[in-house]
């Protein structure tokens, strides 16, 4: 009597599958990384300039939306919370850089009293952000 032995295949893993998912993320991440986002979380039209540089130093966005809402932390704050909210700051660095991101359409009055608030909290030169020029 003869027996018969079955051979049982070696088990294989399939990475195809696997193959095609990490060129999926890696697609993702590259289209999507490439898209343009605004700093903060809030969208404003920035203007123009020849002269804008890239300051190194330490720094704190404010930005005023097309509605003249102003924005600290990606919250919309009132005028006097944010002179509270930058004033203990001011006094741990004298050299901290407070940018205004306005939008194109924010009144002059608007952005004059943000800055007041600003310099209030005790920042000598608030700055504009603008977006270079191309």
């Amino acid at each position: 009597m003869m027996m018969f032995r079955r051979q049982r295949p070696t088990p294989r893993i399939d990475i195809v599958p696997m193959i095609d998912i990490m060129f999926y993320l890696v697609l993702f991440f590259m289209l999507f990384t490439t898209f343009r986002t605004s700093v903060s979380g809030i969208p404003v039209e920035l203007p123009s300039s020849n002269q804008a540089a890239v300051l190194e130093q330490e720094r704190v966005m404010v930005t005023i939306n097309r509605q003249e809402k102003v924005f600290y932390d990606d919250k919309e704050i009132s005028l006097t919370r944010l002179t509270q909210a930058l004033t203990p700051l001011a006094q741990a660095n004298p050299n901290l850089l407070v940018i205004i991101n306005a939008d194109t359409q924010v009144s002059y009055g608007r952005l004059i009293a943000v800055m007041d608030a600003i310099t209030d909290a005790g920042i000598d030169q608030p700055a504009l952000g603008v977006e270079k020029k191309k």
